[in-house]
This record gives C-alpha cells, sequence and structure tokens, in this order.
C-alpha cells in the first residue's frame, strides 16, 4: 500500500520534509541557531525542550505588524481620509466658500508647522555637530 500521508501539509511526513505550515523552517531555523550558538555542547534533548519555551516568548507576527508606528500610521491616515471623505462634500454642499477657506488654512497650517519642524531639526544638527568649549 503507498503512503500518501506527505499529501497533506497536516502530516508528519510533510512536516519532516519541510512543506506545509512554515512551522518546519521555524523550527529549522532554531535548531540552526542553538546548534551554532554551542557547538561543542549542544544537546538536542535540551534544545527541543526549549523550542515550545522560545515560541511562547516570540509575539505573533501579525501583533507585532499591528503594533508597528507605520500601521499606526497608515491607520490614521486611512480613518481621517475616509471620515473626510464623507464629511468635506456634505459641508461644501451647505456652505462652500467657507469650506474652501478652512481647507486651504488647514492646509497652509499643516505646511507651516513641517517646515518649522525641518527648520528646528536643522537647528539642532548645527549646535549639536559644534565642540565644547
Amino acid at each position: 500500500m503507498v503512503d500518501f500521508a506527505y499529501l497533506f501539509s497536516d502530516s508528519a511526513a510533510s512536516w519532516l520534509q519541510g512543506r506545509g505550515d512554515g512551522r518546519f523552517a521555524a523550527y529549522e531555523q532554531f535548531y540552526r541557531r542553538a546548534k551554532a550558538a554551542a557547538a561543542e555542547t549542544f544537546d538536542l534533548e535540551v534544545s527541543n525542550e526549549a523550542y515550545p519555551l522560545y515560541l511562547q516568548s516570540r509575539a505573533p507576527w501579525l501583533i507585532g505588524v499591528l503594533n508597528s508606528g507605520a500601521f499606526r500610521y497608515l491607520a490614521i491616515v486611512l480613518i481621517f481620509t475616509y471620515a473626510g471623505a464623507l464629511f468635506v462634500p456634505r459641508i461644501a454642499q451647505l456652505a462652500p466658500i467657507p469650506t474652501g477657506v478652512v481647507l486651504a488654512c488647514v492646509f497652509i497650517a499643516i505646511r507651516v508647522k513641517r517646515r518649522k519642524q525641518k527648520r528646528g531639526a536643522m537647528l539642532f544638527n548645527i549646535h549639536s555637530n559644534q565642540r565644547p568649549i
């Protein structure tokens, strides 16, 4: 009888051949790092017992992505873009001139703020490069 277990991604044969959901690749990386760190005193049983602890100590990649500053910035931008796309056209229908004036003032204020930030960063860099007397 032919064993077709290797065709299923959850089978042990598939996992040992490195196919499936990536658990084998993660274990292989852990194993190689542990072996490289302690080449002379490496013990496979100790390494295998430490692997579940290593997995528990690592945060899942999704949590890492959601907790990153870039994702937070992107989420804020998308929320404000969505809210603005809903809010600004309705207000512009009621009062087009005041809406245009407010939007122009907001954009100018953003430009001024960023210019001041860049100028402050340049001044900080100039003063930080001077030698103390």
